[in-house]
């Protein structure tokens, strides 16, 4: 198979799979795979699952890699603060919330971490679109839009003092360095409240109420 006919087909994908080449190419040869990675044509991310070289320098890309390499799951904990600017620091791995068990894949692209919480606490994520951006020398350059499942700021919240559930002071709250104005803008408490009835713990919300006395 000519490399250029498989490219042209799976680029718009941004991360594929073995599933998604069968879909196209039922006869596909899968030594080419190896081949192509000894070749620099593409990125071996985990079993199975695969990306151009040019994908990598698409800016979040590392969120959709996440969603899409472990399922369900969506983006929370340290990336999502990072993503709001709650807090001052850049995420260096991407962190993740799943109702499998909990998992940690060390890829070409980074680290990437996910967290298991029950089936029923598995809400309050928002999908948001990401342009799969491709193309360049022989290639026409195109778009394709994709979806990265990211969880809204107050359920970023909650998964992270329900699953870092060392924060029982205020003074440990504190430390934590968030970032008051963007809570002050951004945070709605009534939706904070209405999401700590589904997870029916006293003390994730003695922990929200330490944090509202720290910060807001």
């Amino acid at each position: 198979m000519l490399y250029i006919k498989f490219r042209n087909k799976l680029s718009e994908f941004g991360v594929f799979s073995t599933t998604d080449i069968k879909k196209y190419f039922p006869d596909f040869d899968h030594r080419r795979l190896s081949e192509w990675q000894d070749k620099e044509y593409i990125i071996k991310i985990r079993n199975s699952w695969y990306c151009f070289p040019e994908y990598t320098r698409n800016e979040n890309s590392h969120l959709l890699t996440a969603n899409l390499i472990h399922i369900p799951s969506y983006i929370s904990l340290e990336t999502a603060l990072s993503w709001y600017q709650i807090v001052p620091e850049g995420a260096f791995s991407i962190t993740s919330v799943t109702t499998n068990k909990p998992r940690h894949y060390k890829t070409p692209l980074g680290d990437y971490f996910y967290h298991s919480i029950k089936p029923s606490l598995y809400f309050g994520y928002t999908l948001l679109a990401f342009d799969v951006g491709f193309g360049g020398g022989s290639f026409d350059t195109r778009v394709s839009t994709r979806q990265i499942a990211v969880a809204n700021i107050e359920k970023t919240i909650l998964d992270f003092l329900y699953l870092r559930n060392h924060y029982n002071t205020e003074d440990e709250i504190r430390e934590l360095r968030f970032n008051p104005i963007i809570l002050r803008d951004d945070l709605d408490k009534d939706k904070i409240y209405l999401y700590l009835d589904i997870f029916k713990s006293t003390i994730l919300e003695k922990r929200i109420k330490l944090m509202f006395n720290v910060y807001l």
